[in-house]
């Protein structure tokens, strides 16, 4: 952990957690801090640059929120948790937390259904722009405190058509001779479909088995998927796999008129009289304890990894 920020600015806070470009904490009740780790400036300024050009476009509900950013620095909306967090929490995990072993309870269909809106809006939303998520699965999804979900992590964003790098299955599959193929519609809902699947059934798809990664990659890259009930949601997640929806828009609507989706409380953008007073708090902190963080951010960010 030899790239966590200088102590003197966060031996007080609580360590919300570490991703690939950043260190996560919580300031308030209201605001969490992403630090940037050595050596990944670049990557972390490219979700700066997202922010920057969502604000442009009235963000959306279902997108985690930014107040304030510097280099290094991006002062975010608080959340509860992450969703692969609320979902190991229903499961019995191994030892090392790498597998599921058994599945304890499931969500409540409602809630997975408001859930499936939520997520369906955000990825619809981002396609309006043009725009892929980029590493879509659970652990970059966050549930906020009145358990809405919002997208998160926007460092990997990738324009629509642009080749696919791919994900560990089941959040991306190979396509026959062209390896992920590009990022479009049918990607984004394979993926969505696991992420759905996931939540219905509590494991991720053949993780119940304990198949070696390179035999799940098979089995969906030949289109062999675990079997599916006749429920509405098991359908979508079909529908889902075998890309049988036109649009992103078209499973959004979908979704949106699931019971569940319908009878949940809508998430709703912030005013902007509450955005200038979170901006207000994060000036605060750079004037009082965190005063300093954004040269030894910027230092950090930019000093090579041992």
């Amino acid at each position: 952990m030899s790239d966590l920020p200088p102590s003197r600015f966060i031996s007080r806070l609580d360590m919300l957690g570490r991703g690939a470009t950043a260190w996560a904490f919580k300031l308030d009740q209201d605001i969490a801090l992403k630090y940037v780790r050595k050596g990944r400036l670049k990557e972390f300024q490219a979700e700066h640059e997202m922010y920057d050009l969502f604000e442009k476009h009235g963000s959306s509900p279902y997108i985690a929120h930014s107040f304030f950013r510097l280099p290094g620095l991006n002062f975010m909306q608080l959340m509860s948790s992450g969703l692969d967090q609320r979902i190991y929490s229903n499961q019995r995990r191994d030892a090392r937390n790498i597998r599921c072993l058994e599945v304890l309870r499931l969500e409540p269909t409602p809630k997975v259904e408001q859930w499936a809106m939520e997520l369906s809006g955000a990825l619809a939303w981002l396609d309006s722009l043009g725009l892929v998520q980029g590493d879509l699965r659970p652990h970059n999804i966050l549930l906020d405190v009145d358990d809405h979900l919002k997208l998160a992590d926007f460092d990997c964003v990738a324009k629509f058509g642009s080749r696919n790098p791919g994900n560990p299955p089941p959040w991306a599959r190979l396509v026959p001779r062209d390896g992920f193929g590009m990022y479009g519609t049918t990607s984004e809902l394979f993926t969505f479909g696991s992420i759905l699947y996931n939540l219905t059934h509590g494991c991720e798809p053949y993780e119940e088995l304990d198949l070696d990664g390179n035999e799940v990659v098979e089995l969906l890259r030949l289109m062999k998927f675990p079997e599916l009930s006749q429920s509405v949601l098991d359908q979508v997640t079909y529908r889902c796999w075998h890309g049988e929806y036109e649009s992103l828009a078209d499973l959004a609507s979908e979704m949106a008129n699931l019971d569940g989706a319908k009878t949940a409380p809508r998430a709703a953008l912030f005013d902007e009289n509450y955005i200038a007073q979170m901006r207000d708090r994060c000036h605060q902190f750079l004037t009082g304890s965190l005063a300093g963080i954004e040269i030894a951010a910027v230092s950090s960010g930019e000093e090579e990894c041992a």
